[in-house]
């Protein structure tokens, strides 16, 4: 379950909640939690995302349920009041005991309430986006022909390095295939810095790369994954089987033990997404998995089309690497 807590200005109770949250399930724990706060000052502000991401929101008052009855009323069902009133400081002793019987009863509510699980798309649904994957990659692999020339021409007088990058990746099902996308990097950049995902100005990036990026041109080659059926238009991104996070403690966390990973893997990983819309590219893979989850669980053709066509709306003005709202 992932349960979304929420107070006003997300500095006490709902940091206090999460943490006991995590701690009463202890190392083994299935269900993830984070917090938001109603305030447009809180550090971390409620928005429709995280509503939507929620499988279920506890909130502290009755006024922050009222509040997302009223903006989102199709998910007030969602809500569980914990009656908390707003007179504690953080890290008040008496705050954990008012809060704890509380958020065991709020575990228990989990471990009762059936797990959400992905939706797979029935066989015929299923076929017909291979046929779409199919014939779009097709068309598309002929006529950017000119722009695969252009391309790896700029990178040749960039610095003279290679012009492909091939990138193991974990596909459908945790089946390993290959990946071939155009360099953005440095020359060795894996061997030299780590398998880390790419950051706000990252060093690693070349001067070419930064405009393959922003205009997504470097992901070009994956045209010839999707073709081959490797990987589809849509769906949660490849990743690497070796790739690392480094958390806010400065702790090295496989990506593979990360809340999520193994559920993203029910579907084919995409060009697009979600998270590759919505999400900042450097923010941590906890947050990118909730958007892959939720694709999960929307999937549709109907989804799928509306991401390809913002996908190219993002690529015609070059604004894939920008933080915030890309479109």
């Amino acid at each position: 379950m992932n349960v979304l807590f929420v107070c006003t200005e997300n500095i006490a109770r709902s940091p206090m909640a999460e943490a006991l949250f995590h701690e009463l399930q202890g190392s083994e724990g299935r269900h993830r939690a984070h917090t938001v706060g109603t305030a447009t000052h809180a550090p971390r502000p409620l928005t429709t995302r995280e509503v939507a991401c929620a499988d279920l929101v506890a909130v502290m008052e009755d006024r922050h349920r009222e509040l997302i009855r009223h903006y989102w009323p199709h998910q007030a069902r969602k809500v569980v009041v914990l009656g908390v009133s707003d007179d504690f400081a953080p890290n008040d002793r008496h705050l954990r005991e008012t809060l704890e019987p509380r958020i065991r009863a709020l575990l228990e509510r989990c471990d009762d309430r059936p797990a959400v699980t992905s939706r797979p798309l029935a066989a015929r649904p299923r076929r017909a986006k291979r046929v779409f994957d199919l014939l779009l990659s097709g068309v598309a692999l002929v006529h950017s022909a000119p722009i695969w020339a252009l391309v790896a021409l700029l990178i040749k007088l960039d610095d003279g390095g290679c012009v492909f990058y091939v990138q193991e990746r974990v596909g459908k099902d945790g089946r390993r295939c290959k990946s071939l996308k155009f360099r953005s990097m440095v020359p060795d950049a894996d061997r030299r810095f780590g398998p880390l995902q790419a950051r706000d100005a990252d060093a690693r990036i070349t001067p070419v790369g930064r405009w393959l990026r922003a205009t997504a041109m470097d992901e070009l080659p994956q045209l010839w994954s999707i073709f081959r059926g490797d990987m589809s238009f849509v769906g949660p991104r490849a990743l690497r089987p070796e790739e690392i996070e480094v958390n806010g403690g400065g702790e090295v966390v496989p990506i593979e033990r990360i809340p999520g990973y193994e559920e993203r893997h029910r579907v084919t990983p995409g060009l697009t997404g979600l998270a590759q819309i919505y999400a900042d590219r450097d923010i941590p893979r906890r947050q990118k998995f909730r958007y892959d989850l939720l694709y999960i669980r929307k999937q549709s053709f109907g989804l799928d089309l509306r991401l390809i066509l913002l996908s190219v709306w993002i690529t015609l003005h070059g604004t894939w690497e920008r933080r915030g709202s890309k479109l």
